[in-house]
C-alpha cells in the first residue's frame, strides 16, 4: 500500500529527504512539533539524559532538513554553517545548558572535531541524535571520545526513518554484543512487519486508522525479542562496515569518512591533515577530484579490493 497524496494547509510545513534520488513533487512530509521527545527519552532511557538534570536543553539541529520544532527546549538551525552550530555549543557552555545536537554523524563528527580543535568551550552534556545512515561503532566511540577528553558526557540515540513514513520511526540506544543497532519502535503508532526479510512499516493515526501500511522500506530485517535489526548492504556493504570498525580514534580524527571506489580507493582527510599512506587524500583535493558536500551521504555500498597488496594498504 501507498501513501495517499498528502494535502496542504496553510502554516504547513513541508521537509524534503535532502538525500533522496525521490523527484516526486509529494514526496515531502509536513514536519511536526517535537511533542515530548525528551519525556519520552526520560521514560525508557533515563541514562541517556541522566546529566540534564531538569535544565532546558538547546536543540542544535545539524540535519539537512527541517525537523520540526521542540516546545522542550530551545532551537537552532544550524542549515549545516559549521560557524552557526560552534556558536550554538558555545553559548550551551556559556549558559551551563546540555544540548541534543541532531544530524547525519559524519557532520556530527566534522563539527565536534573541528569545534574543539579551535578551543571553543563545550557544554558539559550532549545528547547526539544520528540517523540519515548507519552509525558505525568505531565513529561513536570516536565522537565519545572527543567530547569526553573536554569534559563533556556524550549519550547517542540513533533513529530510523523512511521519507514516505516518517522520519526515526524506530529507535536505538543500545547494540548487541556485535556491535548492532538494537530499534525498538518509538511508539505504538508505528508498526513492523516483514515480507521474509524485507522491512515493511506502517503508521496509524490517532483514530487506529492507518495513514500508510505495509510501506516496503528496502530495506532488510529480523526481529530480535522485543528489538529489530535493520541492514542494507546496497547501502553499507560488509566489507566496508569491517574496514570502518576497523578505524581507531584516531583514524576518525584525521578521516571524514566519505570513500571514493574505482580502480583506487581513496579516503578524504580532514582540513589541515597531511596523509599517511597512499590512500589518503587532502581534503580539498579529494572534494576537486571526486567531489564533497555535507549535505550527501557517504557512499559505503561499494565492495572492497581483495587483493593481498590492497588489503596491507588499509590501515
Amino acid at each position: 500500500m501507498t501513501r495517499p497524496k498528502p494535502t496542504i494547509a496553510p502554516g504547513d510545513v513541508l521537509s524534503y529527504s535532502s538525500g533522496s534520488t525521490n523527484r516526486d513533487p509529494h514526496g515531502f512530509r509536513i514536519t511536526q512539533k517535537g511533542g515530548n521527545l525528551l519525556g519520552l527519552i526520560k521514560m525508557r532511557w533515563p541514562a541517556l539524559v541522566e546529566t540534564f538534570r531538569d535544565r532546558m536543553p538547546i536543540v542544535i539541529n545539524t540535519y539537512p532538513a527541517h525537523i520540526g520544532s521542540f516546545d522542550f527546549g530551545v532551537t537552532v538551525d544550524s542549515y549545516l554553517s559549521y560557524t552557526t552550530a560552534s556558536r550554538a555549543l558555545h553559548l550551551a557552555s556559556v549558559e551551563k545548558l546540555p544540548v541534543m545536537l541532531l544530524g547525519q554523524s559524519l557532520y556530527l563528527a566534522h563539527l565536534l572535531f573541528q569545534h574543539t580543535r579551535d578551543g571553543h568551550p563545550m557544554p558539559d552534556s550532549i545528547l547526539c541524535g544520528v540517523g540519515g545512515y548507519t552509525t558505525p561503532r568505531s565513529l561513536e566511540n570516536a565522537l565519545r571520545d572527543v567530547c569526553e577528553r573536554h569534559g563533556t558526557k556524550m549519550t547517542m540515540l540513533h533513529g530510523y526513518g523512511v521519507a514516505e513514513v516518517d522520519a526515526a520511526v524506530l529507535l536505538a540506544a543500545s547494540r548487541s554484543e556485535k556491535g548492532e543497532l538494537l530499534y525498538e519502535r518509538r511508539s505504538p503508532d508505528v508498526e513492523v512487519t516483514f515480507d521474509g526479510t524485507k522491512l515493511l512499516l506502517s503508521l496509524k493515526a490517532p483514530t487506529g486508522a492507518y495513514i500508510i501500511e505495509r510501506f516496503p522500506t528496502g530495506d532488510l530485517g529480523k526481529a530480535v525479542g522485543e528489538n529489530y535489526l535493520v541492514w542494507n548492504p546496497e547501502r553499507l556493504n560488509p566489507q566496508v562496515e569491517m574496514l570502518l570498525e576497523g578505524w581507531s580514534v584516531e583514524d576518525w580524527q584525521r578521516r571524514t569518512g566519505y570513500i571514493h571506489y574505482g580502480q583506487q580507493l581513496r579516503f578524504q582527510l580532514r582540513k589541515g591533515v597531511e596523509a599517511k599512506s597512499p590512500i589518503e587524500m587532502e581534503f580539498y583535493e579529494y572534494a576537486r577530484q571526486y567531489g564533497h558536500d555535507w549535505l550527501f551521504k557517504p557512499e559505503w555500498s561499494a565492495r572492497m579490493p581483495t587483493s593481498k597488496s590492497m588489503r596491507r594498504t588499509l590501515i
